[in-house]
């Protein structure tokens, strides 16, 4: 009789794919729940791997990181950093992306060619792209020796990473460089989406391309776009290994530091783990509210 049940029960499609998903999804909890646990924990202590004490042996010390971290200037100018950053790459892919996409919304030759040429940078390896970066802007590097020395003269050299607005600026370019095809990507495949019945019925009633735009491809295609500015926000706020890699994870001194290269430097250059940990969940608790307001205008509003 039992048997009977565990069968008949087995037979329902919903049930067998919750036994099949069973030891993926206790993998993943295993991986994601423990961590993240002893990471809450090593917030609320003060435990320091040089002490050599066991992090479970280690001193409940209850709010006092967090209220330190709060009170750090250098955290609140790595975030700071952080911020103008996202909300300095972040338009310009957009708008950069929207541009390429509308041209590519056309038929003309060699078009698969040239979207492949386009979407290539998002495929190379963040590490790949600083490197190439740092390299290009050294002293003696391309772009001071091909570009700006035929247009200023020999006597002009400019030390990119030694000022601190332009490594901001180069770490910038490096990303925007790099994340502006993700932004043409999702775009076209949302504005090649349109129902083009609707585009005609405009183009009939005498609507120009920029009110077509304005009054159909992008309110049809929103919710893409919100989608697309948080998940790319949200990567931009984690940028660290081009930063490492072109300024040596902030250079020069602290200008170009980020708060991923903070939380790094914290957590392994100076063995501070449980500093590190309640500046991450600091972190954690304020991305999750920002993107909790981000995704509302998605909810589906129900009467």
């Amino acid at each position: 009789m039992v048997f009977e049940k565990i069968v008949n029960w087995l037979r329902q499609p919903k049930n067998f794919g919750k036994i099949l998903m069973m030891p993926s999804s206790f993998i993943l909890n295993l991986v994601l729940i423990i961590p993240f646990s002893i990471l809450i924990y090593l917030g609320f202590t003060n435990y320091i791997p040089a002490r050599g004490i066991e992090w479970w042996r280690s001193d409940i010390v209850g709010f006092a990181n967090f209220i330190k971290v709060i009170g750090d200037e250098r955290f609140l100018w790595a975030l700071l950093r952080t911020i103008i950053f996202v909300f300095t790459v972040v338009p310009i892919e957009f708008l950069l992306g929207l541009g390429i996409a509308l041209l590519f919304l056309g038929n003309f030759k060699g078009k698969k060619i040239f979207t492949s040429i386009i979407l290539y940078p998002m495929m190379i390896p963040w590490i790949t792209v600083g490197l190439a970066f740092h390299l290009l802007f050294l002293d003696f590097g391309p772009v001071n020796s091909i570009i700006l020395k035929p247009i200023f003269g020999e006597s002009v050299t400019i030390s990119w990473f030694r000022d601190p607005i332009l490594a901001f600026l180069t770490i910038m370019l490096a990303d925007i460089w790099q994340w502006t095809p993700l932004m043409f990507l999702i775009l076209y495949s949302g504005l090649v989406a349109v129902p083009e019945r609707l585009i005609e019925a405009a183009k009939v009633l005498g609507a120009s391309e920029t009110q077509i735009l304005k009054r159909i491809r992008l309110p049809l295609i929103k919710p893409l776009i919100i989608v697309a500015l948080i998940i790319r926000s949200l990567e931009a706020f984690k940028v660290f290994d081009t930063v490492f890699i072109m300024t040596g994870a902030g250079g020069p001194g602290t200008a170009t530091e980020t708060i991923s290269c903070y939380i790094y430097k914290l957590s392994i250059q100076y063995s501070n783990l449980s500093y590190a940990s309640a500046a991450s969940l600091l972190i954690l608790i304020m991305i999750a509210l920002v993107t909790r307001v981000a995704i509302k205008p998605l909810a589906v509003k129900t009467e």
